[in-house]
């Protein structure tokens, strides 16, 4: 638990200091959705859920115009997620990167859509959508392979 939490402080940091200089055409990687996805799948759902809704109000607080639009969408990933990993088992593994490819898109698809029926902020166009969404899951795989190096190098660290 503690290392979740020292990550995610360190994330949060990062995504909101460092992650506007790796955007691409004017986007920011959203690297909260990574945390997301390996939690929801490595861990139970309690953790995935209060993690996905703990990081969607931080996104939420600087974007007073569409509160509680990633909340909602954290937690519907974090939710699905669970049940996959329910469904799926160690298959889960093998459909890794494509379950990354679909999760960023879903977030980043259905965000712009929200903000575009609500107009609660600036809707992406279609190909900046596609784009962020290759770009945010090559960040994504490197993100989770960290934290699975983390994860394993803890558990070496225990055993001896």
């Amino acid at each position: 638990m503690i290392a979740l939490v020292l990550v995610t402080i360190f994330t949060v940091y990062f995504q909101y200091f460092f992650a506007a200089s790796l955007g691409l055409w004017e986007t920011i990687p959203n690297l909260f959705l990574p945390l997301i996805i390996y939690y929801s799948i490595t861990r139970e759902n309690i953790s995935g859920f209060v993690l996905a809704f703990l990081l969607g109000i931080i996104i939420d607080l600087n974007q007073p115009s569409s509160f509680g639009v990633s909340s909602l969408l954290f937690l519907i990933i974090a939710f699905s997620l669970g049940k996959l990993k329910k469904l799926l088992g160690r298959q889960l593994v093998g459909v890794g990167i494509a379950l990354l490819l679909a999760t960023n898109l879903f977030y980043f698809l259905l965000s712009s859509l929200i903000f575009l029926v609500f107009n609660a902020g600036d809707a992406l166009a279609f190909g900046k959508i596609m784009v962020l969404t290759l770009y945010n899951s090559v960040y994504s795989l490197i993100i989770i392979l960290l934290l699975y190096l983390i994860d394993h190098l803890k558990l070496s660290f225990t055993q001896k």
